[in-house]
């Protein structure tokens, strides 16, 4: 399986990556590896996570305290956002269908 990362999960990736290196040198770093980690394992085992909302499944990253949502596409795994998950359930909702 192949991964792709759509725009809105690579800024996200982006914006969390800034913002725990702002917070201690290094967690940026940190949070990087384990996402590509993540990754990994979604495109060895795409059916690793369960069922989020719709089409979406969502695999969380602890200890950050976020989620990788991704859909599977025929022989791809499409991730649509990397997020927080210390907000509003209904806004990423709102995000992963708009």
């Amino acid at each position: 399986m192949q991964v792709a990362l759509l725009r809105g999960a690579e800024a996200d990736l982006l914006e969390n990556y800034v913002r725990l290196e702002e917070l201690r040198p290094g967690l940026g770093d940190r949070f990087y590896g384990t996402i590509d980690y993540a990754l990994e394992r979604i495109r060895q085992f795409p059916e690793i996570a369960p069922i989020y909302h719709g089409r979406y499944r969502r695999l969380v990253i602890r200890p950050f305290g976020c989620g990788i949502f991704y859909s599977l596409e025929q022989n791809r795994v499409m991730v649509g956002a990397i997020l927080d998950l210390r907000q509003d359930p209904e806004s990423i909702r709102r995000r992963l269908l708009g």
